[in-house]
């Protein structure tokens, strides 16, 4: 079957291309890969340091398939810009596979280890990524909320402490503080670095599906955040992903996490809002969420040589 390929093209409009792929083929998409909408957006607007080093990191890192009437089948995409990477094709697409990874092996593998994520559906993929010579190193999940049912009842947050959101409470420079502590365990830094951060890190803000309502933390009596979660809206389809849950490593232990979560959800209800999807590494995470009502667990895997 006749194909043709190439690199990835602002010029062309290959964002919004990309983006439609995504949200009119959700159901394969969630199934044949571990990408959603809010990651692929994510990957364009997150201006993280390593992408920011590099000229044009979006042409150099994603790669689309056409079919023989020039529709868009399928692409793989770098997300970090080293050797990790995925790929995502329309269901009929899925023979593509094979070629895709070899070229992404040959084009990407140079840059670091080769990796990629598929999900437990992914059984021909798999066969293709062992022939390749990957095999499966880690295992997790992702779980899914359904939102038109009643929910569980809510944690209540210790005295002194309230949830507020970035549409009426936009502190970024405190959540970039807590961020910080929260997934890289950093001490506090100068306000030159912190500056820098804001001005790269929160450059996702002005991304197409970014909805401040939904963005959101817990606040302590003096100002600080010691927890949070942001929920990526796919309002196409009518879910989210609720992402860049957190809490400070001075607050741990004490619902918080629960809390925003929970608050999220409601939220999330409250707009109409029908599925949310969660994804977890550890024993704990998964466990909290189901805590909180998630359901329908699907399991994804890391491959690698």
């Amino acid at each position: 079957m006749k194909t043709t390929h190439r690199d990835y093209s602002e010029e062309a409009g290959d964002f919004t291309r990309l983006s439609r792929f995504i949200l009119q083929h959700n159901a394969d998409v969630r199934t044949y890969s571990t990408w959603c909408i809010g990651r692929f957006v994510d990957w364009k607007y997150g201006l993280y340091e390593n992408k920011t080093a590099v000229p044009d990191f979006c042409g150099r890192n994603a790669h689309l398939w056409f079919d023989g009437f020039q529709e868009l089948a399928g692409f793989a995409i770098s997300e970090n810009g080293g050797g990790d990477f995925a790929i995502l094709t329309k269901a009929g697409y899925r023979f593509l596979f094979a070629e895709m990874a070899r070229w992404a092996l040959e084009n990407w593998g140079g840059r670091g280890t080769p990796t990629i994520e598929i999900t437990e559906h992914q059984t021909l993929e798999a066969g293709e990524l062992e022939k390749l010579g990957l095999t499966r190193k880690a295992t997790f999940f992702t779980q899914e909320f359904d939102l038109t049912r009643e929910p569980p009842a809510r944690f209540p947050l210790a005295e002194g402490f309230t949830i507020v959101d970035m549409a009426t409470h936009p502190d970024y420079r405190a959540q970039r503080i807590l961020r910080d502590d929260a997934f890289h365990e950093q001490p506090p830094i100068t306000e030159d670095a912190l500056r820098r951060e804001m001005q790269f890190y929160n450059h996702s803000h002005a991304g197409p599906i970014y909805h401040a309502a939904t963005d959101l933390c817990v606040m302590a009596a003096d100002g600080r955040f010691v927890s949070g979660c942001e929920a990526l809206i796919d309002a196409w389809n009518a879910e989210a992903d609720i992402e860049r849950v957190c809490t400070h490593s001075s607050f741990r232990q004490r619902g918080f996490a629960r809390a925003v979560i929970q608050e999220c959800l409601a939220r999330l209800r409250a707009m109409g809002l029908r599925r949310a999807y969660i994804t977890g590494y550890s024993e704990a995470a998964i466990a909290l969420y189901a805590s909180l009502g998630a359901g329908n667990e699907k399991k994804a895997y890391v491959y690698e040589p």
